[in-house]
């Protein structure tokens, strides 16, 4: 248990991967845009981007914010949890 605990409240890594996390978040937001809502395609990449910009929102924190820094990575991967439920009890939702 400590060593989760010490993976998520460790300190952010920084900028360059913050950068590259926020990049992630926001091409899987554009594909959603794109298949999800102008083809009706599923709504997958949606949780995808929001997990991915919470865990660069995360790493652009300041290196003394590891608390706040672990919050919003525990979101992030909470949304991924969520993600994997909805697929597992009602996948019409995310599959359309």
């Amino acid at each position: 248990m400590m060593t989760i605990q010490r993976m998520v409240f460790r300190e952010p890594e920084g900028r360059q991967q913050g950068l590259l996390f926020s990049l992630f978040s926001f091409i899987c937001i554009l594909g959603w845009v794109y298949f999800g809502i102008v083809l009706d395609g599923p709504h997958n990449m949606l949780f995808l981007g929001i997990a991915f910009g919470l865990s660069g929102f995360a790493e652009f924190l300041p290196s003394d914010r590891r608390r706040a820094a672990g919050a919003l990575r525990t979101l992030g991967l909470g949304t991924l949890v969520l993600f994997v439920i909805l697929l597992v009890s009602a996948p019409e939702s995310i599959w359309g």
